[in-house]
């Protein structure tokens, strides 16, 4: 018997070219999608910085409205008033929703006393911004380890190298007792609102002072040990964790001209692009950008030096 084979149907596919074309068509929709996503995911961490920062600033104004003062910046152990040493965020942590880490956190201690170790080394998402790298960070300076933050408040102006701000060509330590000199925040006394003669919405509270312990250097990179750049306590309720604008150099040396994110020892600091967010003492919050000037961070820095202020966003 003879069978007749049909004639079959051509199978058709891909050629070569063809499957590298599609490729590279998918390679440059990947290429331009990966700049957008990550354009995305900064601007909604620089969205989330923003909101930690004015929780804490609406934490400070409840502390306010409880005891008509703002907390002090820090306490020394040396006046009747603060016999101990804690940091503003101790007080506030009721106002945050923390009030179990306050119920284990014993103001009449030390901060870094034995009885406080399980409150201090609690990771707090609220000091956290999202673009610090290295997640969950432990400052090691003390044997409870605790936990870190990159929000602090600005103790002080202390030196500008070769600049005049204020009709000071220096300004030292000593200097920095001035009363037009000081932060929003003092050490060891509360601060009334009428005492920030400057305005409210002039006057930083908080700002990022992001990723310690580790010292960093201008674009991120991690400050060389050999330059004597210090590892800074960075624990949330660490007293020594705020800082003064001291200004610094690219490499993170200080004294020097750069006015932000060239040091995160001695000036505002983040892993933002082109600035760092801060909260103010009136609860606004606003992203300040890099190439503000000096002398005008220094202005925004102190409560009462009756300085004229220009546009600085």
């Amino acid at each position: 018997m003879n069978f007749i084979v049909a004639p079959g149907r051509n199978r058709s596919g891909f050629t070569l070219i063809e499957l590298l074309v599609v490729i590279a068509i998918i390679a440059i929709l990947i290429a331009l999608l990966v700049p957008a996503v990550q354009k995305v995911r900064a601007a909604a961490a620089r969205t989330q910085c923003l909101n930690n920062l004015k929780q804490l600033g609406l934490a400070m104004h409840n502390y306010e409205s409880t005891n008509k003062a703002f907390p002090p910046g820090r306490t020394t152990a040396t006046t009747a008033a603060y016999p101990q040493r804690h940091s503003w965020s101790a007080f506030v942590l009721p106002s945050i929703e923390q009030g179990t880490v306050f119920s284990v956190y014993n103001v009449k201690k030390d901060w870094d006393d034995p009885a406080n170790y399980a409150a201090i080394r609690t990771q707090l998402a609220l000091f956290y911004c999202p673009t610090t790298p290295g997640g969950q960070r432990f400052d090691t300076t003390i044997t409870a380890g605790p936990a870190c933050g990159d929000y602090s408040a600005i103790s002080a102006i202390k030196f500008f190298v070769g600049i005049n701000c204020f009709g000071y060509s220096g300004l030292s330590d000593a200097d920095a007792d001035d009363p037009r000199l000081v932060g929003a925040l003092r050490r060891d006394e509360t601060t009334r609102i009428v005492r920030i003669s400057d305005g409210t919405s002039n006057t930083i509270m908080l700002a990022e002072d992001a990723a310690r312990p580790a010292a960093y250097a201008s674009g991120g990179v991690l400050a060389n040990p050999s330059l004597g750049i210090p590892m800074k306590e960075g624990g949330w309720a660490d007293p020594g964790a705020n800082f003064s604008i001291d200004g610094s150099n690219p490499d993170g040396t200080v004294p020097g001209d750069c006015t932000m994110n060239c040091s995160n020892n001695s000036e505002m600091y983040s892993f933002h692009s082109n600035g760092a967010s801060a909260v103010f003492c009136d609860g606004s919050v606003r992203f300040l950008t890099s190439n503000i000037n000096l002398c005008v961070l220094a202005a925004l820095s102190t409560r009462a030096g009756n300085e004229t202020v220009p546009n600085f966003e």
